[in-house]
C-alpha cells in the first residue's frame, strides 16, 4: 500500500467488535466500512495513517492526529479499494 492509496477499513486491531468496556469515544469500530485515504508511510508499529472520508470528530470519536480526520490504522485492518 502507497501513500495517496484508496482504502476501506475492514476490521479494527484485527478484530469487527469492540471491547465490551469500550468508551464511547474510543469506539473506531464503529469506522468499519469507511473509506478514506492513505497519508502516511508504513511506520515502525505497521500502521499508516489514514484520512478518512467520514468526520471523525462528528462521530464522537477522539483523533489526536497532526493530519485532522485520521487515525494510525494496522495495514492488516485494510483492503486497497
Amino acid at each position: 500500500m502507497e501513500i495517496g492509496s484508496q482504502v476501506k477499513l475492514n476490521t479494527f486491531n484485527e478484530t469487527i467488535v469492540s471491547p465490551d468496556k469500550c468508551e464511547p469515544h474510543e469506539n473506531y469500530w464503529a469506522l468499519i466500512g469507511s473509506t478514506g485515504i492513505i497519508s502516511s508511510p508504513i511506520n515502525s508499529r505497521g500502521r499508516v495513517l489514514v484520512t478518512f472520508d467520514v468526520n471523525v470528530i462528528n462521530l464522537g470519536l477522539d483523533c489526536h492526529n497532526q493530519v485532522s480526520n485520521s487515525l494510525l490504522i494496522l495495514l492488516s485492518d485494510l483492503e486497497v479499494l
